[in-house]
């Protein structure tokens, strides 16, 4: 786990252990009672499939130089289901267990309306970003960009409410538009989000002839109106007393490129920038008048090769401010990290990566060895772009 973690974790709120048996439960009975215990996919009461599916994560991390102690966990188990309900509708269920409890990450419902028009709505993970949307899991490294997990949360964005997506009817490149309202956000390690937060996103994806280059650019936006004291219900020890976003803004950026026949060969550049407004709570103890606080910002870049289905490496630079970071006058962290992976199938990953980080605001210096193991079994969401 990282200092950003350690420091700022707030758990998304859990789903209570009993029910969360319960919807497991319900989903093995059903699944078995329409598919056979042996099967990922079956057949349900209206024909359609449903779809199982888990995922375990694992990772082990040490420090070269003995500033820390090392750690292994199992950082996730997630157990997908999902199926379309009929003609009209699809639905997917995420549970994941996380630090010894179940939480309902997703449960949402979508359907395609006329005019290429998709509406989803549930509990589902915000569009905003890129990385926002993709489970610990599918990171492209082993661990989160440093100003997602420190300036959002570890776990994503997740709200309760709904959006509605229009692609625009253009061949290449393609354009869509997200804008979504929610009742609530979990914002694990920021400022309050409250007051039916709505967020908005504008998204291009171009792919030359013949599908070697494609570019995926977007642009993100989100605003909390709430006026809520930030210390509403909580205690002066909760990082999330320490104010209330005001708007959060984000750029994001993917290309790859894939030699004509090479499916599996190719590189990969990636990166995403960050900017938070927020209120600071002014009574707090880590309130200093006059100095810069009210904003954090940050940025990640990563640049990867595969050299065939099964190996490859990469690079990621990390530069972003530590929460509250401006206390210590531009204090921040910077990081670099060189990462292979094996893929042996679509099924199983093996990472090694190396990181150095520079933690200003801790006066630390650290050179972090990780090791992660990732299975699927059964059915999974596809993966994004």
């Amino acid at each position: 786990m990282t200092q950003i973690a350690q420091h700022n974790r707030m758990k998304i709120k859990p789903l209570p252990a009993v029910k969360c048996l319960l919807v497991l439960s319900w989903s093995l009975f059903f699944g078995f009672m329409f598919t056979g215990p042996a099967s990922a996919s079956g057949v349900g009461i209206a024909g359609t499939p449903i779809n199982f599916g888990a995922v375990l994560d694992t990772v082990f991390m040490t420090p070269v130089d003995d500033t820390k102690e090392s750690e292994f966990e199992v950082r996730a188990f997630e157990l997908n289901i999902g199926a379309p309900v009929d003609p009209y509708f699809d639905l997917l269920v995420t549970l994941g267990w996380h630090e010894g409890e179940f939480e309902l990450e997703e449960a949402w419902i979508s359907a395609i309306l006329p005019y290429n028009i998709k509406v989803q709505a549930g509990r589902e993970l915000l569009p905003f970003g890129y990385l926002n949307r993709v489970h610990e899991h599918d990171f492209p490294q082993v661990d989160q960009p440093y100003v997602i997990e420190g300036l959002l949360t570890d776990h994503g964005l997740i709200g309760d409410g709904g959006h509605i997506e229009f692609l625009a009817p253009f061949l290449n490149p393609t354009l869509s538009l997200n804008v979504g309202i929610y009742d609530s956000i979990q914002h694990s390690v920021g400022r309050r989000i409250d007051g039916f937060p709505w967020v908005g996103r504008i998204q291009s994806f171009y792919q030359s002839p013949g599908g070697s280059h494609s570019l995926l650019t977007g642009a993100s936006y989100l605003n909390s109106v709430s006026d809520k004291d930030p210390m509403e219900g909580r205690s002066m020890s909760d990082p999330r007393a320490r104010g209330k976003v005001n708007y959060m803004a984000g750029i994001d950026i993917k290309y790859k490129w894939t030699p004509e026949g090479r499916t599996y060969r190719g590189l990969t550049l990636g990166g995403e920038y960050l900017y938070i407004d927020y209120d600071p709570y002014k009574e707090h103890d880590v309130y200093v008048p006059g100095l810069n606080v009210g904003h954090d910002k940050g940025f990640f870049a990563y640049a990867a090769w595969d050299f065939d289905r099964f190996w490859g490496i990469g690079y990621r630079y990390d530069n972003t401010d530590v929460l509250f970071s401006r206390l210590e006058d531009n204090a921040g962290i910077e990081a670099h990290s060189v990462y292979g992976e094996w893929r042996a199938t679509e099924f199983s990953r093996l990472r090694l990566q190396y990181q150095y980080v520079d933690d200003e605001l801790a006066g630390e210096k650290d050179n972090l060895v990780m090791v992660q193991g990732t299975f699927f079994i059964g059915w999974h969401p596809p993966h994004r772009f």
